[in-house]
């Protein structure tokens, strides 16, 4: 429960975990000068609203919060509970959502709101806390958590995922506790550590997977076992190999393969030659800086396990997660993931070198460098959601046309209605990514996003396929088509683009959709 609280508690709950101690992560938090740094730091998290935006049903946050809803009220999305459930199986993210809503009565749109708002200020307090770790000065200090700020939403090479997300996902809270953890791993604090790591993991056990693997890494490192690290990252390479020859030969359920084949982000082979760079270009920063500081010192053996866990990774996915054979348990595990540990530790030692090299000499340039990352990641904000609202607060209207049908839906369709859309609606030009399902509250058959689903749960792509590929081209179906084909999946609505020429009784319609019964209207 703690995990929906106030900014105010999540400090309480953290402060808690240190309490007994003189140097854990909110040391100068509750000191002298506390009111101050939180009230910076809260300050910090409206900077970070207004930056990057806030857009509670968009992208992953269908896929998360639907459980949420589906949890909280069991009656909602009987068609496609497989899709909407698969994520609560391994996470208790969506049950204390559940949970909270349930017990407090309080509208998911502000629970959404209030959750995002403790999960940035969590975030921020944990950059501070390993940025007081590494770096002795207060510049050196603060500019990490200013330069984290400014890249909140920073895209990490072959994940699909960004660094934070501007909404509420399992990701929210368990990329914070994983900070924590290598804080406490860096004090040599095993059990809170510990304590930080399981609790990051019942929220999303895939990233503290990997966060587990690089503060194992760095335990080794710290106590100058720099060859058992190297060995131990040689050896998951070896795993990797040794699965990949185990299994090469294992029949793969054909919609599996189609769900995997669909994400390209997996498959370095299939990058372009430039989308490599988000790989390569963090090594050899980490490479270099090595170099220089070595292993005797805390930055230089961040930067040694960054350097080895994120090659290791890079080298696995490069040799055993193909294309042309398809590697059921690899595939599943996306390797590349191991990646977004690394750009969060880098942003923290790119933050701090700027403090320390520039921040007494060179002030301007320092709030140049932090205003023009900032601007970028504004622009790349409203490139992505250019037809949404750049803040999307609760009770405010959305102008969004899409979004404005999924509310009308969610108002006057029957609660039992099954919707078929054009599969990659999500895709579609002024959509936004702006969940269908979450908005509407209605059941919809598999899409885009269920895709990714179905690559973690392979036991939900059979049903994705189908219903997937029986939507494809909707738009361009005559309405005796549509029937037939989705009728027979439980389809009883259909959502079709605006320009579609339909005979359909559609009971309403807008600049960019129009909302059908799935019925021919009788002449």
């Amino acid at each position: 429960m703690e995990h929906f609280a106030t900014p105010a508690n999540v400090t309480l709950l953290v402060t808690s975990l240190e309490s007994g101690t003189q140097d854990g992560p909110l040391k100068s938090a509750v000191g002298l000068n506390g009111i101050a740094e939180i009230g910076s730091i809260a300050l910090l998290v409206l900077t970070i609203l207004l930056i990057h935006g806030y857009h509670p049903f968009a992208e992953d946050a269908g896929v998360y919060i639907a459980g949420v809803l589906k949890l909280f009220d069991p009656r909602l999305y009987q068609h496609d509970a497989s899709f909407v459930l698969a994520n609560t199986h391994l996470s208790l993210f969506a049950h204390i959502g559940a949970f909270v809503l349930r017990t407090t009565h309080i509208s998911l749109e502000w629970l959404l709101l209030i959750a995002h708002l403790a999960s940035v200020f969590l975030f921020l307090v944990a950059c501070r806390a390993l940025a007081r770790r590494v770096f002795p000065s207060p510049a050196a200090r603060w500019s990490p958590i200013l330069l984290a700020a400014a890249f909140f939403t920073l895209p990490v090479a072959g994940t699909t995922v960004m660094l934070m997300d501007p909404y509420v996902t399992a990701r929210s809270f368990s990329m914070p506790l994983c900070i924590f953890a290598l804080a406490e791993a860096i004090d040599r604090r095993w059990t809170r550590a510990g304590v930080f790591l399981i609790t990051a993991a019942i929220m999303h056990p895939l990233i503290t997977i990997y966060v587990g693997a690089f503060i194992t890494l760095f335990v080794l490192v710290d106590q100058g076992r720099m060859r058992v690290a190297l060995t131990l990252a040689a050896f998951s390479i070896l795993v990797c190999a040794v699965v990949y020859a185990a299994t090469i030969h294992a029949p793969v359920d054909p919609a599996w393969r189609k769900a995997v084949l669909s994400r390209r982000s997996l498959f370095i082979s299939e990058w372009r030659w430039y989308e490599c760079l988000g790989l390569a270009l963090p090594l050899l920063f980490y490479a270099v800086a090595f170099r220089r500081l070595g292993a005797h010192i805390l930055i230089g053996k961040l930067c040694f396990v960054a350097l080895i866990l994120g090659t290791s990774a890079a080298l696995a996915a490069l040799l055993f997660v193909h294309p042309s054979n398809l590697n059921f348990f690899l595939t599943r595990l996306q390797l590349l993931r191991a990646f977004h540990m690394v750009y969060l530790v880098g942003i923290i030692l790119l933050g701090g070198f700027i403090g320390q090299a520039l921040w007494t000499r060179r002030r301007l340039a320092v709030c140049a460098i932090f205003a023009a990352a900032a601007l970028a990641m504004f622009v790349t904000d409203r490139l992505t959601y250019p037809a949404s609202d750049h803040i999307e607060l609760p009770g405010y209207a959305p102008r969004n046309p899409w979004e404005q049908a999924f509310l009308w839906i969610h108002a006057n369709a029957p609660r039992d209605a099954v919707f078929a859309a054009d599969p990659d609606l999500v895709l579609l030009t002024g959509e936004d990514g702006q969940s269908f399902r979450l908005i509407s509250g209605r059941s919809l058959l598999a899409d885009f996003k269920d895709e990714g689903i179905a690559l973690v749960f392979p036991e939900v792509a059979p049903q994705w396929a189908a219903e997937y590929n029986a939507q494809r081209g909707i738009d361009q179906l005559s309405d005796i088509e549509r029937v037939a084909r989705l009728g027979t999946l439980g389809a009883t609505w259909v959502l079709l683009s605006r320009d579609n020429n339909t005979s359909l009784p559609c009971a309403y319609r807008n600049a960019a959709a129009q909302v059908c019964p799935l019925v021919i209207a009788k002449k």
